[in-house]
C-alpha cells in the first residue's frame, strides 16, 4: 500500500525549521557587525566591481531579513494555494527550490559585509560570478520547469495554461526551454563583458527577457486554441 501523502506538509517541518535557523542565525550576525559598517553602503555594484551608487545602511535590515521571510513565505504558499495536491506531488522539486532559493538569499546578504572586508582582489569578478550563478540558476530551473504541476503561484501561469492540463505542460516544457536560453545568454554576454568591456550584458538578458515572456504568451495561446501542434 502507497503512503497517504495528503496530510504530510508540502515543505517538511525539518527542512522548514532548518532553512528558519540558518536565516535566523545569518540575521543575528548582521546584527553583530552592523554597528561596524560605514553609514553609507553600495546599493548597485558595476560588472567590473565598482559602486555604481549607495544609499544609507536603515536599508541593509530590509535586505538582511529577506530569508527569514522568504522562509515563511515558502512554508505559507502551498497551504493557501487552490490546487494544494500539486504541490504535494511535487514535494522533492519544493523542497530543492526553497533550500536553494535560501542559501542564494543569505549569500547575498553577505555581499555589502563581502565588499567592506573581504578581499579586494575578489572584487574584480565577484558580480560578474553572482550574475553567471543566476543564470545557471535559470538553467537548472529550466531543466525542472516540466515537472511543475498545475497551480497559480509557480511556473508560467498563463490563462490558457491554468485552463488546460494539456497546455500548462506544453507550455512548461516551453518555458524550460526559454528559462535555459535565458540563462545561457547571461553567462555569455557576462563573460563577453569581462573580455571585453563592451557592456552588453545587461541589455542581453533584459532583451531575452521581454522576447521569451511575449513568445510564452503566444506559444500558450496558440497550443490552448490548437494551432500549435
Amino acid at each position: 500500500m502507497k503512503p497517504n501523502n495528503t496530510k504530510q506538509p508540502v515543505l517538511g517541518w525539518g527542512l522548514f525549521w532548518g532553512l528558519l535557523a540558518l536565516s535566523l542565525v545569518s540575521f543575528a550576525a548582521h546584527l553583530i557587525v552592523y554597528p561596524a559598517l560605514p553609514d553609507q553602503v553600495p546599493r548597485q555594484w558595476s560588472l567590473s566591481g565598482g559602486v555604481n551608487s549607495w544609499m544609507s545602511k536603515e536599508y541593509l535590515w530590509l535586505l538582511d531579513a529577506l530569508p527569514l521571510a522568504l522562509v515563511i513565505l515558502f512554508k505559507v504558499i502551498p497551504a493557501i494555494e487552490p490546487r494544494a495536491d500539486s504541490y504535494r506531488k511535487m514535494r522533492g522539486l519544493w523542497g530543492v527550490f526553497v533550500t536553494v532559493m535560501t542559501l542564494l538569499m543569505i549569500g547575498f546578504t553577505w555581499m555589502t559585509e563581502l565588499y567592506f572586508w573581504g578581499p579586494e582582489s575578489l572584487w574584480g569578478y565577484l558580480p560578474a560570478a553572482v550574475i553567471c550563478l543566476i543564470g545557471a540558476g535559470l538553467v537548472a530551473l529550466g531543466n525542472y520547469m516540466p515537472r511543475i504541476r498545475q497551480n497559480y503561484t509557480m511556473g508560467v501561469r498563463t490563462p490558457w495554461a491554468l485552463a488546460s492540463d494539456h497546455c500548462w505542460q506544453r507550455t512548461q516544457r516551453m518555458g524550460g526551454i526559454c528559462f535555459v536560453i535565458i540563462g545561457l545568454l547571461m553567462i555569455l554576454s557576462t563573460l563577453i563583458d569581462l573580455a571585453t568591456g563592451f557592456g552588453i550584458s545587461g541589455f542581453v538578458t533584459v532583451a531575452s527577457l521581454f522576447v521569451c515572456i511575449a513568445w510564452l504568451y503566444v506559444y500558450s495561446w496558440l497550443v490552448f486554441i490548437g494551432k500549435m501542434k
